[in-house]
């Protein structure tokens, strides 16, 4: 039987989405990845195939599950996605020896301490690199040595038929484009979406693509306010999500968890920034084009410009 590791996934949609690169290749090195983390993500890795248990936020309830599933496991290996000390405390105090970044001086939680890359360099690249320094601290050979040029996400049909049904559902034409005007949150005090999303609106239907919006609970009336002339759906899954990102025939996001969710599909993107650095964060797809770099965003006449040649091809 594979070593079983137990995986703590980041918290936000964006980080599990450049995760799937490393848990790919604990898998083709011969490890059994179970899952850990916010209940978005069993959704989004129902398709891998790998085993979740959620974390809820409640410290005394995650420690019984995790002390729960370190006994079930017979005292399995685990990897730390997060640079937190909280993360490396629960995993000791339940018993999971743990590998990962010795970050947040969680130096003596750690079972094995992986190395920390130079700090310029994608978050597909970092998480990587702890999982490639973990399974050589566990003395197994890495399957491979660098990260996929994909995201590699799995879909099941659940999902796919989920998307066929939103569209006949709610008459979406056969060509339509996702756009996701919201990205939360601030980076160094700046807000991360473009404020000019809803220009894009009519130039897509005269190019004869219908731009529809399924935005978060949280952020459906703030997606009115910045696309109001798009089409607004009700918010669905986030597998369901991937698999209309598969259909679309463009994805419009910033960056963010959405513009993640396209990449881990493959999908034909743009994604926009402004505030951030595509470099680290940027979608991980070959498929995508990114507008704008950290600390300019594009103009309303790029991005439309874009959107017209990559709709001819």
């Amino acid at each position: 039987m594979n070593p079983i590791v137990v995986c703590r996934l980041p918290n936000h949609v964006g980080d599990c989405c450049m995760t799937l690169p490393s848990l790919r290749l604990l898998e083709a090195s011969g490890f059994t990845p179970y899952l850990v983390g916010k209940r978005f993500a069993e959704d989004l890795m129902l398709g891998m195939g790998w085993r979740f248990d959620p974390i809820e936020g409640h410290v005394s309830e995650d420690l019984q599950r995790l002390h729960y599933l370190s006994q079930q496991l017979h005292n399995p290996l685990g990897l730390l996605f997060p640079n937190s000390f909280g993360s490396a405390l629960q995993f000791r105090l339940a018993g999971i020896r743990a590998a990962g970044f010795p970050t947040d001086g969680r130096f003596l939680l750690l079972d094995q301490k992986v190395s920390e890359p130079e700090k310029n360099i994608h978050e597909v690249e970092r998480f990587f690199a702890a999982t490639l320094g973990a399974i050589k601290a566990w003395g197994k050979e890495p399957a491979f040595t660098e990260p996929p040029k994909d995201l590699g996400l799995k879909l099941i049909t659940r999902h796919t038929a989920g998307a066929k049904n939103l569209i006949e559902k709610y008459g979406i034409p056969q060509k339509f484009a996702l756009i996701a005007p919201i990205a939360r949150g601030v980076h160094h005090g700046k807000i991360k979406h473009w404020t000019h999303i809803n220009c894009v609106v009519k130039p897509l239907r005269e190019l004869g693509i219908e731009p529809i919006v399924l935005p978060s609970p949280d952020e459906a009336e703030d997606a009115k306010v910045a696309c109001p002339d798009a089409k607004h759906l009700p918010p669905t899954n986030l597998g369901t999500y991937a698999a209309l990102c598969k259909e679309a025939q463009l994805v419009i996001a910033n960056d963010s968890g959405i513009s993640h969710v396209a990449a881990a599909v493959g999908a034909r993107q743009i994604t926009l920034v402004g505030v951030t650095d595509p470099k680290r964060t940027g979608p991980w797809n070959p498929n995508a084009i990114v507008l704008g770099e950290e600390n300019r965003w594009p103009t309303e006449e790029e991005v439309i410009q874009t959107i017209t040649k990559v709709i001819a091809k």
